[in-house]
C-alpha cells in the first residue's frame, strides 16, 4: 500500500511537470532534470513505444571480454532472486545481459532489453542505464520515475564503472527487476561490485596483464573452444564458451596452473568427467588455458587402470578460499599455524589441504589427536609428537583446545625446540574468533579462523556435489531449488559435518534424483528461507566486510549506511567480521 501511494505521488509530479512550464520542484531535483533532458530529446513519454537496437558491429567486444568473467560470477550469486544484470557501454548500448531465472528473463523481454538495445536517455528517456551514462552517478529509477510508460513496472538500479586513473566513464552496470518493495539495498550492493570492476581494470592494464589479454584474444579468434586467461591477483578473463564451466572447475584449473604446470596438454578431473586442457605459460603468473574437445576413446581389449582423482577442497566462497590460500602458504613455508573454527567447519580438511577422510588419514599417520594425551599420559604423548615432528611428513594435531595448561606449555616447547622437517598445523574448536585469538596468543602461534557454513551458504551446493561424486556418483542425487533455499536459510550449528549427515540420510531415504524438502530433517524443513532483499543485504554486507578487511566502520562507509545498521544486520544474519 505504501508503495502504491509513493508511485501515485511520483506520477502526479510527472504529470504536473509535463503540464506546467514551471512546475514546483518538490520532488527529486536530479530526477526532474533527467525528465527535462528526456523531454527535450524525445517529446512526451507516449513517444517511446519500443526500444531501438543496433547491430553487432557497433558493440564493444573488447569491453565485454574485460568484464564478462567478474559479472558472470556476480550474476551467479543472484540465482533465484529474480534479478537481472546488465552491462552497457558509455553510450547506453547493452553489451550483455545475465539472468538465471525465467522470471528475470521474462522481465527483460517485456521491456525490450536484450543485447544491442539502446537505453540512452535521448532514446528511451530516464532509466537506470542512460541516466547513469549522462550523470556518471549511481541511480535507482523506480516505476513511474521512468520517463517512458514502457518501464512503469520496472526498477532499474545502475552504477558507473569509471577508469580508476582517468575517471573516464567506461561502462554502466545495472540490476533490473519488476517493481517490488525493499530494493534500496541494491545501490550499495552495486557500488561494491563496480568498485571491484574498477580494480579489475587496473589488473588488466598492467603490462603483463595486457600481454595476457592480447594472447587471450588471439586464442579466442583461432577457435571456438572454451578459453581462460589467468593473471596475478586473481585476474580471470574468459570467452563465452567458457561460461559452461562451473566455478569449481575454473578453481581446479587455476590451482593446477598455480602449481607450476608446464606448457602442453594436461588431464583434469572436471565435474562432468575427465577433460584435457592445453596450457600456455606467458609471463610469470599469466597463462592461457584452452579446453580441448573430448575424444571418443578407441576400444581396448583390456581396461586401462583408473587414474586416481585428485583430492580437492570443496568450496568457492571468498572467505573459504582466502583461508585455504593462507593455510597453504603456512604449509609451504613450514611455519606452525592454528586453524580455529566452530565444530565441524572443515578445520582438519584445511589443515591437510585435502578432504579429511578418517579411514584414509588414520592409516596414513599424518594426524595426531590431542585426546590421546588423556589416555597415554602427557609425557608419552609429547614424546610421540616430538618424534612425529622430526619426520618429513606434514603433521596435523587435532583438538588442542582439550589439552590442560601444563600439556599446552609442553606442546609449545616441543614445537619450538624440535627441528621439524615438515609443517605442523594445529586445529582448535571454539565458539568465536576472539577466544581462538586469545588461545593462539597464549601458545605463541599464528591462527586463522574458518568461516562457519552459515556465513558461506553458496558453498552448500558445492559441498553436496563433492559428497555425491565421492559416495553416490551417477545417481543424480541433488537438492531441488526449494530444498536448496531451505538449506541456505538453515543455521547449521554442526556446519559441514551436519551437512554431510543430511546428505548421508538422503542417500538412504531418496537414493537418487532430486532431494525434496520432505526428505530433509524436520529442523531444516522449518528453516525460513531468506527473502530476495534479505539475501541481497547479506551478500552486500559480506562483500563490504571483505573489501574493508573486516572493519565494520569502513564497511558502513562503503555501503553508505550507518555503522549501527551494519552492527544490527550482522547480528541478525549471525555474521562475524
Amino acid at each position: 500500500m505504501a508503495h502504491d501511494d509513493e508511485d501515485s505521488r511520483i506520477q502526479r509530479a510527472k504529470d504536473e511537470f509535463f503540464a506546467s512550464p514551471a512546475p514546483e520542484r518538490w520532488h527529486d531535483v536530479e530526477l526532474m532534470s533527467s525528465w527535462q533532458r528526456s523531454q527535450l530529446a524525445i517529446g512526451t513519454p507516449d513517444m517511446v513505444t519500443d526500444v531501438p537496437h543496433v547491430g553487432e558491429d557497433l558493440l564493444d567486444a573488447h569491453l565485454l571480454e574485460v568484464f564478462r568473467a567478474p559479472l558472470a560470477r556476480f550474476s551467479d550469486s543472484l540465482d533465484g532472486t529474480g534479478l537481472a544484470v546488465l552491462l552497457a557501454d558509455s553510450s547506453g548500448r547493452i553489451l550483455q545481459r545475465w539472468c538465471h531465472d525465467t522470471s528475470a528473463a521474462a522481465h527483460l523481454d517485456r521491456i525490450g532489453t536484450s543485447r544491442g538495445a539502446v537505453l540512452a536517455e535521448n532514446a528511451v528517456g530516464t532509466n537506470g542505464v542512460g541516466t547513469v551514462a549522462v550523470t556518471g552517478k549511481s541511480v535507482q529509477i523506480r516505476g513511474a520515475e521512468h520517463f517512458a510508460d514502457l518501464y512503469r513496472n520496472a526498477v532499474c538500479t545502475g552504477a558507473p564503472v569509471l577508469h580508476p586513473a582517468t575517471g573516464k566513464l567506461l561502462a554502466v552496470v545495472t540490476i533490473s527487476c519488476d517493481v517490488r518493495p525493499g530494493t534500496d539495498f541494491l545501490r550499495p550492493l552495486l557500488r561494491s561490485v563496480t568498485t571491484q570492476l574498477e580494480q579489475h581494470v587496473l589488473d588488466v592494464e598492467q603490462p603483463s596483464a595486457r600481454h595476457t589479454f592480447n594472447a587471450f584474444l588471439t586464442a579466442t579468434r583461432a577457435q571456438s573452444a572454451p578459453v581462460l586467461a589467468f593473471g596475478p591477483e586473481g585476474l580471470l578473463i574468459q570467452n563465452p564458451p567458457a561460461g559452461s564451466l562451473s566455478t569449481q572447475d575454473i578453481g581446479l584449473i587455476r590451482e593446477l596452473c598455480d602449481d607450476g604446470v608446464r606448457d602442453g596438454q594436461h588431464s583434469v578431473p572436471l565435474s562432468n568427467g575427465p577433460a584435457t586442457i592445453s596450457v600456455t605459460n606467458l609471463d610469470p603468473g599469466n597463462r592461457i588455458v584452452v579446453l580441448l574437445p573430448r575424444e571418443t576413446p578407441a576400444p581396448r581389449t583390456a581396461p586401462a587402470p583408473e587414474r586416481p582423482r585428485r583430492d580437492e577442497l570443496a568450496g568457492h566462497s571468498s572467505g573459504w578460499l582466502r583461508v585455504a590460500r593462507e593455510v597453504a602458504a603456512h604449509r609451504d613455508a613450514g611455519t606452525p599455524l592454528i586453524v580455529a573454527g566452530e565444530p565441524g567447519s572443515g578445520k582438519t580438511s584445511l589443515a591437510l589441504g585435502a578432504p579429511f577422510r578418517p579411514e584414509v588419514h588414520a592409516r596414513g599417520g599424518r594426524i595426531v589427536d590431542a585426546a590421546e594425551a588423556h589416555v597415554s599420559g602427557a609425557q608419552a604423548w609429547l614424546q610421540h609428537v616430538a618424534g612425529r615432528l622430526a619426520g618429513a611428513e606434514p603433521l596435523v594435531i587435532r583438538g588442542v583446545g582439550t589439552l590442560e595448561e601444563k600439556v599446552l606449555a609442553g606442546l609449545r616447547s616441543v614445537v619450538e625446540s624440535t627441528p621439524a622437517s615438515g609443517p605442523v598445523v594445529l586445529t582448535l574448536t571454539g565458539a568465536d574468533e576472539a577466544a581462538a585469538e586469545a588461545f593462539a596468543l597464549k601458545l605463541g602461534i599464528a591462527h586463522l579462523w574458518v568461516p562457519p557454513l552459515r556465513e558461506r551458504p553458496q558453498d552448500i551446493s558445492v559441498l553436496w556435489h563433492a559428497f555425491a561424486l565421492a559416495a553416490a556418483p551417477g545417481t543424480g542425487l541433488a537438492p531441488s531449488r526449494e530444498t536448496l533455499e531451505l538449506m541456505r536459510a538453515y543455521h547449521w550449528p554442526g556446519n559441514v559435518r551436519e551437512l554431510k549427515t543430511v546428505f548421508t540420510q538422503a542417500v538412504k531415504s531418496r537414493g537418487k534424483g532430486p532431494v525434496e524438502p520432505a526428505d530433509l530433517p524436520r529442523a531444516l524443513q522449518k528453516a525460513q528461507p531468506l527473502t530476495m532483499i534479505e539475501r541481497m543485504e547479506l551478500e552486500a554486507i559480506q562483500r563490504a566486510l571483505q573489501e574493508a578487511g573486516g572493519n565494520r566502520g569502513k564497511a558502513a562507509e562503503i555501503l553508505g549506511i550507518s555503522r549501527a545498521t551494519v552492527y544490527r544486520k550482522m547480528k541478525a544474519y549471525r555474521l562475524t567480521a
